[in-house]
């Protein structure tokens, strides 16, 4: 909203609800990282199948991806606050069932461990488009930016502390106890909601009915529909693609290329690397936001990753380059992603951006599970098995003892990949028009005007 048409005292508490809100999400997000860390630990100690593990991560998965346009549709139906308050309690709910049967033992409790896995997908989900949606309400920036690497800072500060957290409950203490902790930051977090003074959603001079699978193929049409939008998100779900082929990959080759004795130790460094990254990513978003222009954010961040994080990582077997590497890797994740997210609460219509950006996940990481699979099926397969893929990489020095060359292979296409979609990103027309502010449309400026948008049915 314009300054002349926000009185400066709700202005003032808007901005104080923004930074109260985010501050309890971020002690909430401490104890989910460190019960998601248990869970695993959990899981695997009790029934010692990979085979469960799996079908955890994929039920989670299902829920928090392919279900989030239904999660964004039905968060839209509801105003913003009450939709985060029982998004909250709910998560408690679902961490104190977790808490008790951790306590009682896995064992033959694994279909209710699943159920749960995924009910907490839902809520998680449904909250995460909630807080999405809910920046542009509580701020009034034009461009929103800066505004989301302060959020990604908050969002991925627990990443580091909270398997740390975890581990330590869990060898010192008790595991139920970490769930406890995980209910007791979703209650917290809840009491914040409860008591921040949330300004009012802008009148629509409409009905919205609470249809949850037609919101979600609304919210898919409004991206189709917007050619720039549709353009940059399946830019992003190419970019997605091949990020999901090297997963497997790349953890792989640290783990092969290693001398005798050092792969734990290296892979657990180059997943601190790439959580610190996260890290530092959102403080040079928050520093340059306003500086640089967010195309060379956004397609610069796609680039860099490519050459640094994938195509630098299997050229040397030498550890320090690759906690260089996924460092850098995850910078450039974090810088694409801030600029990105303000885009798209930019130009979405307020009312409807919890289901436009369930939509979003969904059109950008729907092919992300399936291009796990097909990397690790490449790499371990068709790939390694070529004589042809075995020859061109002794020939360009990409041969290293130990490393099956379906690993390394995958990891050069997903980045060749990465790069040539970062490189169309940098010149589409369609980025450069996005990059830039919209002008304040009619509802910011007066809420009390309805809009003319078609609403989600």
């Amino acid at each position: 909203m314009s300054e002349q048409r926000f009185p400066r005292r709700g202005r003032v508490i808007g901005h104080q609800a923004f930074w109260v809100l985010w501050g309890g999400q971020l002690v909430s997000l401490l104890g989910s990282t460190a019960a998601s860390f248990a869970l695993g630990l959990i899981v695997y100690a009790e029934t010692g199948n990979v085979a469960v593990l799996a079908l955890i991560t994929g039920v989670s998965t299902f829920g928090s991806i392919y279900l989030a346009p239904v999660c964004g549709a039905v968060a839209d139906y509801f105003d913003r606050k009450p939709t985060a308050l029982f998004c909250n309690v709910a998560l408690a709910l679902v961490a104190s069932i977790l808490a008790w049967i951790a306590y009682l033992g896995v064992g033959e409790r694994v279909p209710w461990l699943l159920g749960l896995v995924f009910v907490s997908a839902l809520f998680n989900t449904g909250l995460s488009v909630t807080l999405a949606a809910s920046v542009r309400e509580l701020r009034s920036e034009a461009n929103l930016t800066r505004v989301n690497g302060v959020t990604s800072l908050l969002e991925n500060g627990p990443i580091v502390a909270g398997p740390l957290l975890g581990a330590a409950i869990y060898a010192f203490l008790a595991p139920a106890l970490i769930f406890v902790l995980d209910a007791s930051t979703f209650l917290l977090c809840a009491l914040v909601v409860l008591f921040v003074r949330w300004p009012p959603r802008p009148a629509t001079g409409r009905t919205l009915r609470l249809r949850p699978f037609a919101g979600a193929a609304a919210g898919l049409a409004h991206i189709w529909r917007e050619r720039d939008l549709r353009t940059l998100q399946l830019s992003f779900a190419g970019v997605n693609l091949f990020n999901g082929l090297a997963i497997a990959a790349m953890t792989a080759f640290v783990v092969s290329a290693s001398t005798e004795g050092k792969d734990a130790w290296n892979l657990a460094a180059v997943n601190v690397a790439g959580a610190l990254g996260l890290l530092l990513g959102s403080v040079i978003v928050f520093a340059l936001a306003t500086r640089v222009d967010r195309r060379w954010l956004i397609a610069g961040g796609v680039v860099c990753g490519a050459l640094v994080g994938r195509l630098l990582l299997v050229v040397t077997v030498i550890p320090v380059i690759w906690v260089l590497a996924y460092t850098v890797r995850n910078l450039c994740v974090q810088a694409s992603n801030a600029p990105l997210t303000a885009i798209w609460q930019e130009r979405v219509p307020k009312d409807i951006q919890a289901t436009v950006f369930g939509a979003r996940r969904l059109m950008g990481q729907g092919l992300y599970p399936l291009a796990v699979l097909v990397g690790g099926l490449l790499g371990a397969g068709a790939l390694n098995d070529s004589a042809a893929v075995e020859w061109v990489l002794t020939t360009i020095g990409l041969a290293f003892a130990g490393v099956d060359s379906g690993i390394t292979a995958v990891i050069l296409i997903a980045g060749a990949g990465e790069l040539i979609l970062g490189l169309v990103l940098l010149t589409s027309k369609a980025l450069r028009k996005l990059t830039h502010a919209p002008e304040p449309s009619e509802d910011d400026s007066d809420p009390a005007k309805a809009r003319t948008n078609p609403a989600p049915t």
